[in-house]
């Protein structure tokens, strides 16, 4: 099965997003967008997983100590840029979401799992190129939303997921929740 590890964004959040989808699709036939159910925080891909493998990445998360945080959801803009766009990404600011990704990365390797490769650049995806990028007509559609506020919700838990792929697009199912608790002695400020 395909997994990774994710961060569920509220309601009202997917659905703001899912206006600014509704807003650009018509400008662009080079995009395939992530359908609003589905818009998600990914803090790890981990890709095809075992039924057996699955309990390594279960005792890898187990007893994962991290403080609740605030996460804000603002902005949208282009991986890896604007020049030869593939990525349509609403920006994240959460100063500890970067760290809590390497935490996970660092005590998945400690079970087996291969290190991430690529920095952690904390964002959601909106839509991915249909083939080797986005065109401009969704790059210039898309100035109006650079700087707009989706809002904001506290991080307080994070999910493993199976991804099955379908013609009409993947399809995501929680396996398992983790909640993001403090180490103890550590005081909530």
């Amino acid at each position: 099965m395909r997994v990774f590890i994710a961060i569920d964004l509220p309601e009202e959040i997917r659905s703001r997003l899912a206006t600014v989808e509704r807003d650009l699709r018509p400008t662009t036939t080079s995009a395939r967008w992530v359908a609003a159910e589905s818009i998600h925080v990914t803090l790890k891909f981990i890709g095809e997983l075992s039924e057996k493998r699955m309990e390594s990445l279960d005792a890898a998360l187990a007893g994962l100590t991290w403080k609740p945080f605030l996460v804000t959801v603002r902005g949208i803009g282009f991986f890896p840029g604007k020049r030869s766009p593939r990525v349509l990404w609403a920006g994240l600011q959460a100063p500890t979401l970067k760290g809590l990704a390497e935490k996970i990365d660092s005590r998945m390797e400690r079970f087996g799992f291969e290190k991430e490769k690529r920095v952690f650049r904390p964002h959601v995806t909106l839509a991915r190129a249909r083939h080797t990028r986005l065109d401009a007509a969704l790059v210039n559609a898309a100035a109006k939303f650079e700087d707009d506020d989706f809002g904001s919700f506290t991080a307080d838990r994070c999910f493993v997921y199976q991804s099955t792929l379908k013609s009409t697009g993947s399809v995501y199912t929680r396996r398992k929740e983790y909640l993001l608790t403090p180490a103890s002695g550590v005081r909530e400020s």
